[in-house]
């Protein structure tokens, strides 16, 4: 479904709200509500609960993998969905910092050793699988050799950062304490973002793993398949109907504190125009969709609903695929990065209900992190200098440029675009770039997608516009979206300097500041090789029904599904 809504966004009158907004509860019930969040990212809307009841979730995609861990699981939605069923040692938290998984977690890792690093986690003696197998060393091994990339070289993961520097994970007291060495001279200072999203291997065992590459790629290929009935969090699976709803159940074998609600539904509904209605008539209770404005301000008149707009750790960019002919060469990329504004398009787009929105300037770091840096400033990209990118286009030997683009070999240049289905803002991005692009003598088609997980994996597109949700672990996140090797470098953009200065940052990463300044180095390198477009932070706008309490913004690719068995009605009203 392809919605257009240009000239709503261009016209609508601005909006100015605050970073923090929402409905509130009496003076008794202070941290009710999202009004608290920015300064109490933790307690904000928190309180009693009552047992029973659903609450159903909004999701504008649906999940196309159960391994949140491959290639193309590593999606926001899939994340959000799976995180109720995965244990993991460490989450991004709502302070958009690491926050330890005290259910699973007998006590905080110890790095135990820098010389060779070594990390020693102390698991629960009560932590199992929902058909009641200890959650052991086992599942961690399981988690190091298929995704270090030398013991199962087809287990396509989101990422092997940290895996592949590990040298070994051994158990020890029955499988409760896990000890991972990494290699000799070789450390990871991201070592808390190892060991997410944990999958069971006694199952690997018994669909395919039996130690071998082709064994551990066939038990990767079963998880990836096949409806989990198993689970290692509060929930579990009860049903699921694709593009329709996945619904979650409480896990009888949790050996946490026991979830309120009785269910939890993912309801799928790509078209953004029904968010609002659906709220209204409760046929959903909550969600984090994408805002644009005329959801923004419909949210703000619904009576009973708490919401929150702020920034985080996504952000939007557009993205070129460097396999197609066209954009192989750098003068091509060039112009059309200068040509787009991307200023314009936070004035046509989320700029008009968010004041605080501006163009990102950084690919790895966001304004609020001591490390950002501007590096795209200086390359032009972004500017909206169609002049500027004119003169790139006639150095470099094109021909009918601002009419009819050509080659220097004198072959038309043609191009599409893509975007998530039904997203207003991202609809209007593409339109924006659309008439840029024309100026320069490129006819540029647009294209929708209702799967981005299959669209970027598979390199279905020439331009596209989405967002990185990304985790408090900037090194490992470098790695595993710029990486030359890495399944999520979409658009096969190598850059062997810039490569070798990324691997020296996480190297010298033990060193925050000193890491950081290097990866700063490796991403002016990319910036310059004009291959990633970074736009703006994407607003984390979340809502729900203020019967719901311990329900919270959680702007990292965790998401708010974080802490579900906290979910619930609240046990008295208003």
């Amino acid at each position: 479904m392809t919605i257009r809504r240009l000239t709503v966004i261009a016209t609508a009158t601005l909006l100015a709200l605050t970073a923090c907004s929402g409905s509130e509860s009496d003076g008794n019930d202070e941290l009710l509500g999202f009004a608290s969040c920015s300064g109490s990212p933790f307690d904000c809307n928190k309180g009693e609960t009552k047992t029973g009841g659903t609450l159903v979730y909004y999701e504008e995609q649906d999940r196309t993998t159960w391994n949140t861990v491959s290639s193309d699981g590593g999606h926001y939605v899939t994340s959000v969905m799976m995180r109720p069923l995965l244990p993991t040692v460490y989450y991004g938290g709502p302070d958009y910092k690491p926050l330890l998984n005290q259910d699973l977690m007998a006590e905080e890792p110890k790095l135990a050793s820098t010389s060779p690093q070594t990390v020693v986690y102390k698991l629960k003696p009560e932590a199992v699988w929902s058909d009641g197998t200890p959650i052991t060393a086992d599942d961690f091994a399981y988690q190091f050799r298929t995704r270090n990339t030398r013991d199962c070289p087809d287990c396509a993961s989101s990422s092997n950062a940290g895996y592949d520097l590990i040298q070994d994970v051994k158990g020890a007291d029955s499988g409760k304490t896990v000890t991972v060495t990494f290699q000799a001279g070789k450390v990871y200072p991201d070592w808390k973002g190892l060991f997410g999203d944990i999958y069971p291997a006694h199952l690997a065992k018994q669909n395919g793993d039996d130690g071998t590459p082709a064994g551990l790629a066939k038990s990767w290929e079963w998880f990836g398949k096949t409806q989990p009935t198993w689970s290692g969090g509060p929930f579990r699976i009860e049903s699921y109907a694709e593009a329709q709803e996945l619904v979650e159940v409480p896990n009888p074998k949790w050996w946490g504190a026991k979830p309120a609600l009785d269910k939890i539904v993912f309801k799928v509904v790509t078209d953004q125009s029904s968010f609002v209605p659906a709220l209204q008539n409760s046929e959903i209770n909550a969600g984090d969709p994408q805002p644009n404005l005329d959801m923004v301000t419909q949210v703000q008149n619904l009576p009973d609903v708490n919401y929150r707009i702020s920034g985080g750790l996504s952000w939007e960019h557009i993205d070129l695929n460097l396999e197609n002919k066209f954009l192989k060469d750098k003068a091509l990329r060039e112009a059309i990065f200068r040509a787009i504004n991307v200023q314009g398009i936070i004035d046509r787009t989320v700029g008009t209900f968010w004041k605080d929105a501006k163009p990102l300037q950084n690919h790895n770091f966001v304004p609020e992190s001591p490390h950002y840096k501007d590096v795209v400033s200086a390359t032009g990209a972004g500017a909206g200098d169609v002049e500027k990118a004119k003169q790139v286009l006639t150095a470099a030997g094109y021909t009918g440029v601002g009419t009819a683009l050509k080659t220097p070999a004198g072959e038309p240049v043609t191009l599409r675009m893509r975007h998530t289905e039904g997203n207003v803002n991202r609809a209007a991005t593409s339109e924006l770039v659309q008439a840029s692009l024309k100026q320069l003598g490129i006819p540029l088609a647009i294209q929708t997608t209702a799967n981005l997980s299959d669209t970027t994996s598979k390199g279905d597109y020439d331009l596209i516009v989405f967002a990185w949700v990304q985790t408090p672990y900037f090194f490992s996140g470098a790695q595993q979206t710029w990486g030359k090797n890495s399944e999520s470098n979409y658009g096969h953009w190598v850059n062997e300097k810039a490569d070798a200065v990324l691997l020296q940052a996480i190297q010298e990463g033990l060193d925050e500041a000193k890491g950081a300044a290097r990866l700063n180095e490796a991403d002016a390198l990319m910036a310059q090789d004009y291959y990633v477009l970074p736009l703006f932070q994407r607003p984390n706008f979340m809502v729900a029904q203020n019967a719901y309490v311990n329900i919270r913004p959680n702007a990292t690719s965790t998401g708010p599904t974080y802490n579900t068995q906290e979910w619930g009605l609240k046990a008295t009203a208003n």
